[in-house]
């Protein structure tokens, strides 16, 4: 096999590369790679036989996941797989007729796959290539399911309603409106022209200065012939009925009463946007944070995330749906929700690394025309990358039950100064890699992180989580733990972020936290291992651990020197 730039081709390799060194099947499926065992190759006493050409059980199977897959973002389903199984004994083989298992998915759910046969060393696997649909499809069973992280979820009625929509590229944005140039609100062309300005850049600066023919066109809200297409209408023209396009409250803290209300109907949405954020500013205060002879300020919502929610809720909302997007400010935690789910492929757990799409990418490249967006209206790394710099909790963005909407949740509050210290001693590509901010982010909660462990939380493969560590430490953020495969905090970052760390502190409950994740890395604790992570001296390392031992946490084996080491109580001490 070669490997391709096309993620599934390149799923698959990851896949045969990672089990054959001897890796589990699990991590490698996900939202565009799913592993099948032929179940005709498998006797109901659990042994392997081997198996028919023609199994209708193992098409069933296979169409079910096409199914799901042609719902998403397409995918490969890979057969001759046991996906409970590690290393080469998880390739079991499958003797199918590719033929007649492409001929029997069309058969069940009417769905043109590619089917193609691979050899793995000595064994026979088959993948099946499925693409995109445009139109939903069923599964054998006449479900409506489609592909989310490693899983099939059945699919709302929201969601069906705004499939064929998504999938046969019609921008709701781009379409001709009833407006012209001549229609436009004065003030809204002021805050057009005043983005552009803030923007700093020549180019922007020069294009402000255009008439509103020119700006407009330029930034592909209307035609030479001066006719407004929807995006163009929504940002600068004020619709007589039209109902508020932002809802925004102030409340002095959850629950309280709310003591600032703009919902504006018929006003454009330059300006009820750029009312809606000033509002915000006002009511987002600023910390001052030292470090040597530089003062930095600090808003208690990094100013970017917080215009990213923003922007996000607008390029991505579904506008053919009622109702305005809500923007609350409660104390210092922003929420905003727009109407619309999440776009097909994108789900919380790949929310950071989805590729750029946006529902309306006609409006969605005004906003970045603007300054606005940084991309096509995605920007979350963004997000995350602001609060986590500033020690702030990472966004929490979620899809409603129904598909029916999308939630963002930003906590602010005062920048946690030793978190800023760290993030500012990193080299700059360092400090503005989300992916190193997201493992610095984990490592103030857990003592260890192995590239496995990362790969879910910055949502990219086991490999490119690896990846990131090695930046991480050429950075001189993270070294290698006493655990093999592991990584912690670097002595000097540890040594500013000590009072925060909890497995630093000395309490009996802070230790027991640590015992729990060392246990859960190896299945086992050396005194070694404690010193390494808490950054203690071997004498008081015996001490916690002879503690743990006589409180009943731990059981002691081996014998004096090297080979003493400690299990969970009630383990054999069997280390696999």
């Amino acid at each position: 096999m070669v490997e391709s730039s096309d993620a599934r081709s390149a799923a698959l390799v990851r896949l045969v590369t990672g089990v054959l060194e001897g890796g589990h099947v699990g991590p490698y499926e996900g939202h565009v790679l799913d592993c099948k065992e032929d179940p005709s190759c498998r006797a109901p006493d659990g042994l392997l036989q081997p198996g028919r050409q023609q199994s209708d059980a193992l098409a069933k199977t296979v169409a079910d996941a096409s199914a799901c897959f042609a719902n998403a973002d397409g995918g490969i389903v890979v057969v001759g797989v046991d996906d409970k199984a590690t290393g080469r004994s998880a390739f079991v083989g499958t003797p199918c007729d590719t033929s007649w298992l492409g001929n029997r998915i069309r058969q069940l759910i009417n769905v043109e796959v590619l089917v193609t046969e691979v050899n793995v060393e000595d064994s026979r696997i088959v993948t099946v290539t499925v693409e995109p649909s445009s139109i939903p499809v069923a599964d054998s069973s006449g479900k409506y399911r489609s592909r989310q992280g490693r899983d099939c979820h059945v699919m709302t009625g929201g969601e069906l309603g705004q499939f064929s929509v998504n999938r046969s590229g019609a921008d709701w944005s781009s379409a001709p409106s009833s407006s012209t140039v001549a229609d436009i609100d004065p003030t809204a062309m002021v805050q057009l022209r005043a983005w552009l300005h803030q923007s700093g850049e020549a180019s922007r600066v020069e294009l402000a200065n255009r008439d509103d023919g020119a700006l407009l066109d330029q930034l592909g809200l209307s035609t030479p012939e001066g006719q407004l297409n929807r995006a163009g209408e929504l940002l600068s023209v004020r619709l007589h009925g039209r109902g508020p396009l932002v809802d925004f409250t102030f409340r002095s803290a959850p629950g309280a009463d709310a003591v600032v209300r703009i919902d504006p109907s018929e006003v454009p949405l330059a300006v009820v946007l750029a009312e809606v954020e000033s509002a915000i500013n006002d009511r987002n205060p600023v910390s001052l944070y030292s470090t040597g002879l530089t003062v930095g300020q600090f808003r208690a919502l990094p100013t970017l995330a917080l215009r990213e929610a923003l922007v996000n809720a607008v390029a991505h909302r579904d506008w053919a749906a009622p109702g305005p997007i809500r923007v609350q400010l409660e104390g210092t935690m922003l929420t905003v929700t727009n109407p619309g789910g999440f776009l097909p492929g994108i789900t919380t757990e790949t929310v950071i690394t989805a590729p750029p799409r946006a529902r309306n990418p006609r409006l969605a490249r005004a906003l970045r025309g603007l300054r606005l967006a940084e991309s096509e209206g995605i920007g979350v790394d963004r997000m995350y990358r602001e609060t986590v710099r500033q020690g702030l909790p990472t966004p929490d963005i979620d899809e409603f039950p129904d598909g029916r909407g999308v939630r963002c949740v930003l906590v602010g509050g005062p920048p946690d100064g030793a978190v800023v210290a760290v993030v500012g001693a990193l080299s700059q590509p360092a400090g503005q890699d989300v992916d190193i901010l997201l493992l610095l982010h984990r490592l103030l909660r857990v003592a260890t992180v192995n590239a496995t462990q990362l790969a879910p939380v910055i949502q990219k493969s086991r490999a490119q989580a690896a990846a990131a560590i090695e930046r991480a430490v050429d950075a001189g953020l993270v070294a290698s733990s006493s655990q093999v495969g592991y990584y912690r905090l670097a002595n000097g970052p540890r040594h500013v972020l000590a009072k925060k760390l909890p497995y630093l502190r000395r309490t009996e409950a802070d230790y027991a936290r640590v015992f729990g994740d060392l246990l859960g890395a190896s299945g086992e604790i050396r005194a070694r291992d404690l010193i390494d992570v808490c950054g203690i001296k071997p004498v008081r390392a015996s001490q916690v651990l002879a503690h743990a031992v006589g409180s009943g946490l731990l059981q002691r084996h081996g014998e004096l020197g090297a080979g003493v080491y400690y299990t969970r109580k009630g383990d054999s001490g069997q280390i696999a």
